[in-house]
């Protein structure tokens, strides 16, 4: 997506036919969350278009009925998923869209008989399974969600994207052990990704593991040394290993590299990085002392 690309294709949108098309069609390949327009738009073309879609009306009519279900509009909601029962009524995607309207009317038990159903036929269905994690996290039921990614990934456990989901789920109830074992996961699947190797040594700081937690600052600080997150966990985690042992020449080393990184870092800042020098004299003076 080029900048300004969507805003433009916005700004065209009420010109007609073709420009609110491509405005859709926009919003389905780069994800676009924006459901206001699309039912602006997309309602235009089911008003005033509809026998010019030809066979993309059954796709504008799904993101219209999404984007109803989102904001709550019963008229386009309800109209869409009629016509697209009718026209698809064994359809194991139309059924789940009867789950989303469920969801969208606070009947959660009927959204989540729904699924259920559509997973004791097909379990291998991935989409449903995140349908069902969405709906208890979007109301606030950390403990279901989890219980349900941790189904998901019995069968899927090579999802990076549920792995990190579950880990932010475990953080939020404070399970910081677990949350570290899926990142142990993530790290399997991606070891150079600057995001999991600093999330990795942060999660094992919280839990008290300094030393594991150290290899991975440094990890990250040979990944980019100029990465300032980086360098303040070196820091941290080499004063919580100093207090233990102040004899230890690889700390020293390695408080004397992150201390210098920094100090280089926030002098090229000018003014505004006189206090974080200071912190940082008084840290290097706390470390001899």
């Amino acid at each position: 997506m080029e900048p300004g690309e969507y805003d433009a294709l916005v700004a065209k949108a009420g010109h007609g036919f073709q420009s609110a098309t491509d405005l859709l069609v926009f919003m389905r390949l780069h994800k676009v969350n924006q459901p206001e327009v699309i039912l602006i738009h997309g309602g235009e073309l089911l008003t005033k278009y509809q026998r010019k879609l030809g066979g993309d009306v059954w796709t504008v009519m799904e993101q219209v009925f999404m984007a109803a279900c989102t904001t709550g509009h019963s008229e386009w909601r309800d109209y869409c998923l009629k016509k697209l029962v009718q026209q698809w009524p064994n359809s194991l995607r139309v059924e789940r869209l009867k789950g989303i309207y469920q969801e969208s009317v606070e009947d959660l038990v009927e959204a989540k008989k729904i699924y259920t159903k559509i997973l004791d036929d097909k379990p291998e269905d991935c989409i449903t399974r995140k349908r069902l994690i969405a709906m208890y996290k979007q109301r606030g039921k950390l403990n279901e969600a989890i219980e349900a990614i941790n189904v998901y990934l019995e069968t899927f456990s090579t999802d990076s994207e549920v792995w990190h989901e579950l880990a932010e789920l475990y953080i939020e109830v404070g399970s910081l052990s677990r949350a570290v074992y899926c990142f142990e996961e993530l790290m399997l699947q991606n070891p150079r990704s600057m995001y999991h190797v600093l999330t990795y040594a942060e999660l094992l700081f919280s839990v008290g593991d300094y030393e594991l937690s150290r290899k991975y600052y440094s990890l990250a600080c040979y990944l980019d040394g100029e990465n300032l997150r980086a360098l303040w966990g070196l820091l941290a985690v080499n004063m919580s290993l100093a207090e233990k042992d102040k004899s230890n020449d690889k700390l020293e080393q390695l408080q004397s590299f992150g201390n210098e990184k920094l100090c280089k870092q926030y002098a090229a800042v000018g003014a505004h990085g006189k206090v974080a020098i200071a912190m940082l004299k008084d840290v290097k003076a706390k470390a001899e002392a």
